[in-house]
């Protein structure tokens, strides 16, 4: 898919784009959040299909929560079952993404 067209189907499924020049690639940062509030970007470097779905199949719902309960201020505001449920949601929203990509 052209960068054009991928950029307007991110947006579509409720991504802010970001876009980026590095090593003279054209990369992006997708930001979007959770159902529960925490701001997640994505960095697809270079800005292609294939990156989403290698970010999507490397995603880790432990890793993800282990990254933010690090952060006294999250801990705070989440239990470790509001996070489960939030990231198992992401994650199964990304996957969602990820399948209409590969069709």
């Amino acid at each position: 898919m052209k960068t054009n067209k991928l950029i307007k189907f991110f947006e579509n499924e409720g991504f802010s784009v970001h876009l980026f020049e590095q090593d003279k690639k054209q990369c992006a940062e997708l930001e979007v959040w959770t159902n529960g509030g925490v701001d997640m970007i994505i960095v697809l470097n270079p800005i292609t299909e294939k990156e989403f779905i290698n970010y999507v199949d490397n995603f880790e719902v432990d890793e993800e929560i282990d990254l933010h309960r690090q952060d006294e201020r999250y801990k705070n505001a989440f239990s470790i079952s509001e996070s489960v449920k939030d990231f198992t949601d992401f994650y199964n929203w990304l996957k969602e993404i990820k399948n209409k990509l590969e069709k």
